[in-house]
């Protein structure tokens, strides 16, 4: 009996190890992928403040990513040879690559074939959203590997009932949550299904007591904030010294008025969405085996496939952002519903065994073909090799400002790489960084003489000072005393390295990126050369055709110049773009400026045709240089130099 018993274990040791084998195969291939395409450089948007977090170990926005930058920092050690950009891109690959391979153990251990298995990690791997979190800096892709491998215990829980299990998978859940907050949700979720599966463990104390405790025990790394925080390192992001800031960081408190949904009747637009990205993300093929794996469930009447839980790990995280997600997180990108896509590539290999038992093997192997889609129509989108963007407009930034500069910076966007170079690589450390952006800094009062002192700005102020105004000298705006002659412009190259080359893709905020670029340079030459202004503001909404901001700003600069049309033009597509609020401390309305400006051209056409009966413009042929120029003498002396302005500028 006892050799038996060692016989049975010694088998299972055997499959257990064949299995982490084929795990290992089906991770290795996507990290090949991720790692050729692997960023070299900063990336844009929350890149630069985990870089910079990582670099010199400090706080990051919240909720503060405790357990993602120590363990970046850790890998950077051991990958000290390589730029720590570099390095952490490579680390979210592994990450993501990891998690396609527990994904793979996980539908093996809940009976799916090792075909199905692989080719539903392949199918997450490779997905869209996916791949885009998996070869840059950001925390999305350590989400994931968590995520796998709850659902990795819960499901051998649910098939052996060991205790170990399911205190692994609390444990689990709250080291996850340290790395995003979205794990902690995921938790919920299973925790639910746990109880659905089996109601009577309520009545077992001491279990509930143990996985409570392993889940607040995973939470320990969050004690990093407040410890960090008292070394006053010199990225501090809400300082988590207080009760109070620390569950500010951590429950993101700040983060939430920007919430896009207002009412019940927001639902239906956000369930769309995310409806559409289930179809997408998964190349369609996912989404209709998960159907499949669904309705065999629902139509044989027995309850094969635990489908539970994955809808449930999708119904939390979808219900969290509708809540929650502001219009850019929801619409634009949607790497916040990985842990939905995760979910949905498991019962994707439940859906491809299903077919795998009716169809002959070679037949369902076919089906392997929709990650090689994935591989060839996602490499050019996803291929960061060459991407150098991001870095290269704060360094050509940072090269512009004389020595000593004072630069206040904001938006994320620009703010995040500007910091990362400035505190963690040492870039210009003339330079006064003042990270206006990052909440609860403690920024000092800035007392200096505009006369000499040279203090810039990335974005206009908005300042309601009379002695001051902010003229925008190449990529920066200078704080200059009104009323004196313009600082002259800061030289500064044409184009951003890769921003032409058809080889960098070129994502929404690299996007809106390079349309800032180009409307800084058209914003710098608006006084000193039309003709070049108008050439890159041209260039800008090309850039960036959907970017409300930017529209919003074009229309504000055609209208101060006269040209209505234009500035019509532009609200209107700001307003197309986001028919609610600009991204503002005024939240302003596009569809506003352009019934004013509406209004504008109609009163302006009517004193147009009033001046053109004026012995000024009698005789004069309409719409000839000197018939321009005369009503425009008309209009200054009725004091309506915008629009004089714009009748000599423009067609």
């Amino acid at each position: 009996m006892a050799k038996a018993t060692r016989t049975s274990s010694e088998t299972r040791r055997g499959i257990v190890g064949a299995e982490s084998r084929r795990a290992l195969f089906v991770a290795a291939l996507p990290f090949a992928v991720y790692a050729i395409g692997a960023c070299r450089t900063a990336y844009v948007g929350d890149s630069g403040d985990l870089l910079t977090a990582i670099a010199v170990l400090g706080i990051p926005h919240p909720s503060g990513y405790p357990l993602y930058v120590l363990l970046a920092k850790l890998w950077s050690v051991v990958f000290f040879f390589l730029p720590l950009p570099w390095s952490v891109s490579l680390f979210s690959a592994a990450c993501a690559a990891a998690a396609s391979g527990v994904l793979y153990r996980t539908a093996r251990e809940s009976g799916a074939g090792p075909l199905p298995s692989t080719g539903a990690a392949w199918l997450l791997a490779f997905g869209p959203s996916y791949w885009a979190e998996a070869n840059i800096q950001r925390v999305y892709a350590l989400n994931a590997l968590f995520l796998a491998l709850a659902l990795f215990f819960a499901l051998r829980w649910r098939r052996e009932r060991r205790d170990k299990d399911l205190i692994a998978g609390a444990f689990v859940c709250g080291l996850g949550a340290t790395n995003h907050l979205e794990m902690g949700v995921a938790g919920i979720a299973i925790g639910i299904f746990v109880l659905a599966t089996d109601p009577g463990i309520l009545k077992r104390w001491r279990l509930v007591a143990v996985c409570v405790f392993a889940a607040a025990a995973g939470l320990l790394p969050y004690i990093y904030l407040p410890l960090r925080a008292r070394a006053h390192p010199l990225l501090d992001w809400g300082h988590p010294v207080t009760p109070s800031n620390f569950f500010k960081v951590v429950l993101r408190s700040d983060f939430w008025g920007r919430a896009w949904i207002r009412g019940p009747e927001d639902l239906a637009p956000i369930a769309a969405d995310y409806g559409r990205s289930l179809l997408t993300e998964s190349g369609w093929i996912g989404a209709g085996l998960a159907l499949v794996a669904l309705f065999s469930v629902a139509g044989a009447g027995r309850k094969r496939w635990p489908v539970l839980l994955p809808l449930l790990v999708m119904l939390a995280n979808a219900v969290t952002m509708a809540i929650h997600g502001s219009r850019s997180d929801l619409f634009i990108w949607h790497r916040y519903y990985i842990p939905s896509y995760v979910a949905l590539a498991l019962m994707a290999a439940w859906g491809w065994q299903t077919f795998s038992e009716r169809l002959r093997p070679r037949v369902a192997a076919l089906a392997l073909f929709a990650p090689l889609v994935l591989v060839i129509t996602g490499w050019g989108t996803n291929d960061r090799s060459r991407y150098a963007i991001g870095e290269d407009y704060s360094r050509t930034l940072l090269s512009t400002l004389p020595p000593g500069s004072h630069l206040i910076a904001s938006d994320d966007n620009v703010l995040f790489i500007l910091m990362y170079l400035n505190l963690g690589e040492g870039l210009r450390p003339d330079v006064d960084l003042i990270l206006e952006g990052v909440g609860g800094a403690n920024l000092p009062s800035l007392a200096f003489n505009p006369d000499v002192d040279p203090v810039f700005t990335t974005h206009h102020p908005n300042w309601r000072v009379p002695e001051l105004e902010a003229v925008p000298v190449g990529m920066a705006f200078r704080i200059w005393r009104a009323g004196r002659s313009w600082p002259p412009a800061t030289p500064v190259k044409d184009r951003l390295d890769g921003e032409l080359d058809a080889r960098v893709p070129k994502d929404y905020l690299t996007q809106n990126l390079i349309g800032n670029f180009h409307q800084m340079l058209g914003m710098t030459f608006e006084e000193r050369d039309w003709s070049r202004a108008a050439r890159e503001l041209e260039i800008a909404a090309a850039s960036a055709p959907n970017n409300d901001v930017l529209f919003y700003n074009l229309g504000l600069i055609y209208r101060r110049n006269g040209l209505l049309v234009q500035a019509l033009a532009a609200f209107r597509r700001s307003d197309e773009i986001n028919p609610r609020e600009i991204a503002s401390a005024s939240k302003p309305r596009a569809t506003e400026r352009a019934a004013e400006v509406e209004a504008e051209i109609a009163e302006r056409d009517r004193l147009i045709a009033e001046l053109s009966a004026t012995r000024e413009l009698a005789g004069l042929e309409r719409e000839s240089p000197q018939w321009r120029r005369a009503l425009a003498d008309l209009l200054t002396a009725r004091d309506r130099r915008a629009w004089a302005r714009g009748i000599l500028i423009g067609p």
